[in-house]
């Protein structure tokens, strides 16, 4: 009933019959356009703003400062020369065992089984002998020691590397260059 008593108020102020569930159409789409362009510049401003001020840098506040070298007693680093100097002797003699087996097989043949499985041998054998070395050398053992060893590693390492690729001129420099240092080692080591 009411309903119907506002329908006729509004038909007599409009001059037309109100419908139910029919909106008029309001003027907000200038407001929402309007604001649109307000926040638009206002973001513009502050961009604008923030590059023309630069940002000052961090204050540094955190000093790194590097650890003291280790340092060891001498019985440790004695302890630590000895066992570098133990594992070289046993590395040396069981390369030179395998390369002379190598040697004697590739004598007789360059193809046959026997060759062919000495150098493998030979191959392990060097590989073994280059990675116990080095878990027997530690941040202890003296540079004096420490120097020669790593150098017969790497004269191993590129000896083997040439028998792979089948560079034999090379891997005889490089076992010479391996052997050279053989007297060194003995002398450092106090081996005969």
């Amino acid at each position: 009933m009411w309903l119907r008593r506002w329908l006729d108020v509004c038909q007599s102020r409009y001059g037309r019959p109100m419908r139910m569930g029919v909106r008029r159409p309001h003027r907000t789409g200038m407001a929402v356009a309007a604001t649109a362009l307000v926040l638009a510049a206002g973001a513009a401003v502050t961009s604008g703003l923030a590059l023309v001020h630069t940002v000052e840098p961090a204050q540094h506040t955190v000093n790194v400062v590097a650890p003291p070298p280790a340092t060891y007693s001498s019985s440790e680093v004695e302890a630590a020369k000895s066992a570098a100097c133990s594992a070289w002797e046993r590395s040396a003699r069981s390369t030179a065992l395998a390369s002379r087996a190598s040697a004697e097989a590739l004598e007789q043949s360059w193809r046959s089984p026997e060759s062919v499985e000495a150098l493998a041998t030979e191959k392990r054998t060097g590989m073994a002998a280059v990675s116990y070395l080095r878990s027997q050398m530690s941040a202890a053992t003296p540079l004096s020691t420490e120097k020669p060893l790593s150098d017969w590693i790497d004269a191993r390492i590129d000896m083997l590397h040439a028998l792979n690729m089948r560079h034999w001129e090379q891997a005889d420099h490089e076992q010479q260059r391996g052997n050279d240092l053989i007297g060194v080692i003995r002398s450092e080591c106090g081996l005969r």
